[in-house]
């Protein structure tokens, strides 16, 4: 059993540690759900370091990272009653080591929508009001338990499982 193949005891380990590992950066806000994403793109940019060499990658990582709205190659969503937090980071065991805040939106002014690309569910977030994009993909190599949580409560206003 893999990574993304979790048991539900084993997705609410995971659950668990992914939100002590925000907690303290949220200032006591309640955590609605949480999940780790990435820039798409990966194929393109492996693609390229294997046949075009140093520029092409760093020209298709570029491409990658102004889709990802700017936001680092890997983020911890984090979702709030009134905001969505992107923190930026690599995973660790079942938590996340967090870096940097790297982004915060009021969910006021989020317009957010999904796409399949490669039996992935992409993440796409629009600022409205700030004129900020990001597509992210799936943290691993196929959609998991918690990042469809977050973009289905991101999506309805739901409040998180028990």
């Amino acid at each position: 059993m893999g990574r993304f193949d979790l048991t539900p005891e084993q997705i609410a380990k995971w659950r668990s540690d992914l939100e002590a590992s925000v907690a303290p950066h949220l200032n006591g806000e309640e955590v609605l759900a949480v999940a780790g994403f990435r820039r798409g793109g990966n194929t393109a940019q492996l693609a390229a370091s294997k046949l075009g060499g140093g520029l092409v990658y760093a020209a298709v990582a570029l491409v990658n990272k102004k889709k990802a709205g700017g936001l680092p190659e890997q983020v911890l969503l984090a979702l709030t009653p009134e905001r969505l937090y992107a923190f930026g980071g690599r995973p660790a065991g079942y938590g996340f080591k967090i870096k940097k805040e790297a982004a915060v939106w009021n969910r006021a002014d989020l317009t957010v929508s999904t796409s399949q690309s490669m039996g992935l569910t992409m993440l796409m977030i629009e600022s409205v009001g700030e004129g900020e994009k990001a597509t992210l993909a799936p943290i691993g190599v196929k959609n998991d338990a918690l990042g469809l949580e977050l973009i289905e409560q991101l999506q309805s206003g739901a409040a998180a499982p028990a």
